[in-house]
């Protein structure tokens, strides 16, 4: 079992996670093997996070590296898409991240950055290298600076290194017990926690750190004197306290022992400071120097490594490593020149303990000094770009996005290398021109000066100042826009409405006539079958499009020698479509497809690594391999797609992916070509816009992230952005078609409500209405789901549409018997929160061939769906989140959606509505503040005024629907009594209110588990009973008579029955923790009782025959009948207390 949940589960979580805990000792929880790697699939490995590490890439049933030649930071923007890590951040060689093993699979690779997976790069062939593994290529993404939650510290020490073991579990601190605890559980803690390795602890502890600690009750934490856990025991390999073995997980104190204590090597190192970063941007970036005897020297980069550099940013407390740059990136040190050959674990607290060669002992120079980039440095921030104020996304006013605001980059020392990177990191052309522009004196200004060399991957790479400069100009930069032909040398820019020009050059008239649109001056097209002189006879040279839908998209061929030939995708881009699209005299370059998208062709491979810049008149201009020279086979022919040269056909759009007309992934017709949209801006007025267009009602949901699969073809539309009150879905404003900066796993989606009767689902043949075969209608008529990918998600969207709570089982193969007629449903992979089964991603409707062997069934919670509204057109309403269907937060269906109700002024009246419209009779509760949980959807409702005689809750006085000033914990509930109201009794004490507490659920008396029971929870019992304010809340013995407990029992105090507090899957079960009893004061007025009367009575009654039979003894009985005898004893018992007795004892001593 896991020791403790992680530390984002809800406290909700708490009972369940106890009650587990209680079963005794489990050795920790090994996580699930992942599913089995596919073809392609790329990892990070040998990092501190998932999202840092050495490239591995999983081909021919194998994982293996990449090699570093070529590697660059467009290639680590692909590989951090791919692992879904955010933005690429840096792009280490040399094995950064430690050497791999076995086959090196890619190397020589060149990435545009665009790419959806590493494999769609151009490399060599998989596995020819001439490499080793010391050349790994490594990444590091974004979101490997997301810190992982503390969950873990020592406390109380005067340093993060040295004090009490605390755990955080559900929201609290508290320690851990010593009387196990040792070298191996310290040396996990040190580990973990970036600390070295445990020492003996300052006051004389045990060895290895290992103290059994305080006292109990002297501990620091959130919770004095409590501890989580006891029994730890590791075997010192653990990266993590969590992975070892323990007790179970209880709310205690410690007796023999004490509280563990742990002192790690790191406590002794903290003062002074023995390493810095000297002439960065901050204290967390520059050249790394250490202090030895007195002197300040630097670390050559001989295996300067990233867990080197993570051990440097800890030590200094500046966060997660970003990079470790080598060759003197901040400038060469001077002095001496301290360590060399330092390599580290990573876990070390200080460099000094890492292995090296020994202190000035070194074959380097300065130009070799190491460096280091902190997460606390804030560069990260240097991928947060744009240029503001511009006539297009491509020029204007370079910012950077700090600390949430948007500031500017001063321009005085702003030039044209540091535009290219800019340029190219933003996936524009080619930087056009770099100025600067005056700006009010409240603008702010991030960055004081930033020198680059033209070739970085992005401005983390350069040089920088930052953050924050004196008032000064701010830079502007002026690129080209993707697909557009780079104005010639000289030509005048536009930057943000004011006209540059390059110095001593003076601006062109007004009247002077541009060159035709993407044919630069002087260029002379070549051949091509518009212009030649016999048409039928093919020219040297020439280019044609094959395959495609029309004359202007196609499989690229070209002619040469007399035949024709096609061209190879390897480098080949939208440059290279330019040049294509322009010499068969069509419109400007839509897409250039690889991978032989409009089929293989035959013949020769006449060109091969083409590199265009777009102006080219024709292809042959552009530099490549030699005629005919290729390594490549026809499955890579490249295609291009350009825009008519007539006027094209209206655009048209429609949804993929799903069963459902009315849900998919948005595809649009451009060119006879479909493509799809780019989830980028992508939200639900674009969602509305286009759910109108198809005539679909309105939207539901707007899914990105290629929720029904990933589509092929272009990406066409990319930023599309609606107000949401266009008549038509390409009335929005969106780039220019096929311009984007994304791939197919960016896909938008689209959920609408529909207007047609297709997805209904019934359960047929099951044992209840909540469980059975799954018959779906479409068309008109009823069928059946394959069983095919069939699973618990897919399950729980025919429980939620049936109205019958959680899914329990999702069973196939016929379970309850087979279905007749079509089968509609197949391959079904479901999110599980989709209104009904046709908007889950899937083939089109009937399209597979499974039979009714195959038929797919569910299993649901409830017993019986939810009646519908007793008013025809009146919204459904649910009770979700509850223990039962008759008890938890009001939901209604408005639009298609379920939501909520806003609890202010609900109240009991409300509650007796929503009891009569879900058929659940008389409403016990209006319990609010979310005590079942909140809501996924709308606020549907607010200021539900009631008076309980109406037949909807639609009907009651309220505001407009959505119209709320609500949160998410302020939705309402409602507890009804149902068909089997839960009762309450106490039983076994000395009057009707106090004893055990017992409640009838299901026609069975329960007593109730005694671990959740407190003084809230007897309060709200005495209230239900009638009695006085609760006096205690005591835990008894458990009646074996009684069978199993109620478990799942939590109350705040303020609810007015029992039934309120049920949580969600509270029943019958075992318990640990004794029996609950309650005692409650006898309510105002109530009759006293006569129990103590009777006792009285009882006593008196018994002393007055006791003095009657000795006097009738001393007067009666002749002397010489009482002979010597054992004193005779009588006891007259009274009750005292429960379960005490006191003994009256006579003594009889009369002669």
């Amino acid at each position: 079992m896991r020791i403790w949940g992680p530390p984002h589960l809800g406290a909700h979580l708490g009972l369940l996670l106890h009650l587990w805990g209680l079963c005794g000792v489990s050795p920790g929880v090994t996580p699930e093997p992942p599913g089995e790697p596919q073809e392609g699939q790329v990892r990070l490995a040998g990092g501190p996070h998932r999202c840092a590490g050495r490239v591995e890439v999983f081909h021919a049933g194998r994982w293996g590296t990449v090699c570093d030649d070529t590697w660059d930071l467009a290639a680590a923007r692909v590989t951090c898409r791919q692992v879904r890590c955010g933005p690429a951040l840096w792009a280490p060689g040399a094995a950064q991240f430690g050497r791999g093993s076995g086959v090196i699979w890619l190397d020589g690779i060149r990435c545009a950055g665009s790419e959806a997976h590493l494999a769609e790069c151009p490399a060599h062939t998989w596995g020819h290298n001439d490499c080793y593994h010391g050349e790994d290529a490594g990444a590091v993404c974004a979101d490997s600076l997301e810190p992982e939650p503390p969950h873990l510290r020592l406390a109380g020490g005067g340093h993060r290194c040295a004090g009490r073991v605390e755990l955080l579990h559900l929201g609290r601190w508290a320690g851990v017990c010593g009387h196990t605890w040792g070298p191996r559980e310290a040396q996990v803690v040190c580990r973990y926690l970036g600390c070295g390795t445990p020492l003996a602890s300052p006051g004389g502890a045990s060895p290895g750190g290992a103290s059994p600690g305080d006292a109990p009750g002297d501990a620091p934490g959130d919770a004095p004197g409590q501890v989580w856990l006891d029994q730890v025991s590791c075997k010192g390999t653990e990266s993590d306290l969590r992975q070892c073995r323990a007790g179970p997980w209880r709310e205690s104190t410690c007796g023999q022992g004490g509280v563990a204590n742990v002192t790690c090597s790191g406590w002794a190192l903290a003062t002074p400071p023995q390493v810095r970063l000297a002439d960065g941007p901050g204290a967390c970036a520059g050249r790394v120097e250490v202090l030895h005897l007195g002197r300040w020297g630097t670390v050559c980069d001989d295996t300067w490594a990233f867990p080197a550099a993570a051990v440097v940013c800890r030590y200094l407390g500046c966060g997660q490593v970003i990079a470790a740059p080598p060759r003197a990136r901040f400038g060469p040190g001077r002095g001496q020149v301290w360590l060399d050959g330092l390599t580290c674990t990573g876990e070390e607290a200080a460099p000094s303990e890492c292995r090296h060669k020994g202190w000035g002992v070194h074959t380097c120079e300065h130009s070799e000094d190491a460096g280091v980039v902190c997460a606390g440095s804030g560069l990260a921030d240097l991928t947060h770009l744009r240029l503001a104020e511009g006539p297009h996304r491509c020029a204007g006013r370079l910012q950077v996005r700090h600390e949430g605001r948007w500031g500017g980059v001063c321009g005085l020392t702003w030039a044209l290398p540091a535009a290219q990177v800019t340029c190219r990191y933003l996936g524009c052309g080619p930087a056009l021109g770099a100025a600067q522009v005056s700006v009010p004196g409240e603008e702010l200004t991030w960055l004081e000066w930033l020198r680059c060399e033209g070739g970085e991957g992005n401005l983390l790479e350069c040089q920088v100042s930052a953050w924050g400069a004196a008032h000064c100009p701010h830079a502007t930069v002026t690129c080209a826009q993707p697909g557009e032909t780079p104005a010639a040398p000289g030509e005048a820019l536009t930057v943000s409405g004011a006209t540059t020009k390059p110095p001593g050059e003076a601006l062109p008239p007004s009247s002077a006539s541009p060159e035709p649109s993407g044919v630069p001056p002087g260029a002379i097209l070549g051949p091509s079958s518009e212009n030649l002189t016999h048409p039928g006879e093919p020219q040297e040279g020439q280019v044609r499009l094959a395959g495609g839908p029309h004359r202007c998209a196609g499989r690229v061929e070209v002619f040469h020698a007399g035949r024709w030939g096609t061209v190879c995708d390897d480098t080949w881009d939208l440059a290279a479509a330019r040049v294509t699209c322009r010499q068969v005299r069509c419109g400007p370059a839509l897409w250039a497809p690889g991978a032989a998208q409009f089929g293989e062709g035959a013949g020769p491979i006449w060109l091969d690594g083409l590199r265009c810049t777009g102006s080219e008149a024709h292809l042959a201009e552009c530099p490549g391999h030699t005629w005919g020279q290729h390594t490549c086979n026809h499955a890579e022919d490249a295609g291009a797609a350009c825009a008519e040269s007539e006027a094209p056909p209206p655009p048209q759009v429609r949804l993929s992916g799903a069963p459902d007309r009315c849900a998919g992934r948005v595809e649009v017709l451009r060119a006879h070509l479909w493509g799809t949209v780019c989830d980028d801006t992508w939200g639900l007025r674009e969602a509305q816009v286009l759910c109108a267009h198809l005539g679909c009602g309105p939207a539901l949901e707007a899914p990105g992230a290629a929720r029904y699969g990933r589509g092929a073809g272009p990406i066409w539309l990319d930023d599309v952005t609606c107000t949401g009150e266009e008549p038509d879905f390409f009335r929005c404003a969106h780039r220019t078609w096929g311009e984007h900066n994304c791939h197919h796993g960016e896909d938008a989606g689209v959920v609408c409500a529909g207007n047609s009767s297709s997805g209904e689902v019934r359960l047929v043949a099951g044992p209840h209405l909540c469980a059975g075969r799954v018959e779906v209608l479409h068309e008109g008529s009823w069928g059946s789901v394959c069983d095919r990918g069939w699973d618990l998600r897919d399950a729980q969207v025919v429980c939620r549409q049936v109205g019958c709570g959680r899914a329990l089982s999702a069973p196939g193969g016929a379970r309850f018997g087979q279905g007749s007629g079509q089968v509609w449903l197949s391959e079904l992979t479901c999110a599980g929160s989709e209104r009904h089964l046709g908007q889950c991603p899937a083939p089109p409707w009937g399209s597979n061939t499974c039979g009714h062997g195959q038929d797919a069934a569910v299993e649901c919670a409830a017993a019986s769906p939810p009646s519908p509204s007793p008013v025809p057109g009146a919204p459904q309403v649910r009770l979700a989140g509850g223990p039962h269907r008759c008890a938890g937060r009001v939901e209604l269906l408005h639009l298609g959606r379920w939501g909520s109700v806003c609890d202010h002024s609900w109240d009991l009246a409300a509650a007796r509505v929503t009891c009569r419209q879900v058929s659940c009779g008389p409403a016990l509760g209006a319990p609010s503040r979310a005590r079942f949980g909140p809501g996924e959807g709308p606020v549907w409702l607010g200021q539900v005024r009631c008076t309980g005689e109406e037949l909807t809750l639609d009907r009651c006085e309220r505001r407009p629907w959505e119209e709320h000033d609500c949160g998410p914990e302020e939705t309402a509930a409602a507890v009804c009594a149902g068909e089997d109201p839960p009762q309450v009794r106490l039983r076994g004490g000395a009057g009707p209110c106090a004893g055990q507490v017992q409640v009838l659920l299901n026609r069975t008396w329960l007593q109730v588990c005694g671990l959740t029971w407190g003084l809230p929870e007897a309060q709200v019992l005495c209230r239900q009973l009638g009695c006085g304010p609760a006096l205690g809340a005591p835990v008894g013995p458990h009646l074996p008579e009684q069978g199993p407990h109620l478990a799942g029992l939590t109350c705040d105090g303020s609810e007015s029955q029992l039934a309120e507090c049920l949580e969600r899957g509270a029943g019958p079960s075992t318990c640990a923790g004794g029996a609950a009893e309650a005692r409650c004061a006898l309510p105002a007025g109530a009759a006293p009782t006569c129990a103590y009367l009777v006792v009285l009575l009882v006593l008196l009654t018994s002393l007055g025959g006791a003095l009657l039979w000795l006097t009738l003894r001393a007067r009666c009985v002749p002397a010489h009948l009482d002979a010597p005898r054992a004193p005779g004893n009588i006891y007259l018992p009274r009750r005292a207390s429960p379960g005490q007795v006191e003994a009256l004892q006579l003594m009889d001593d009369a002669p």
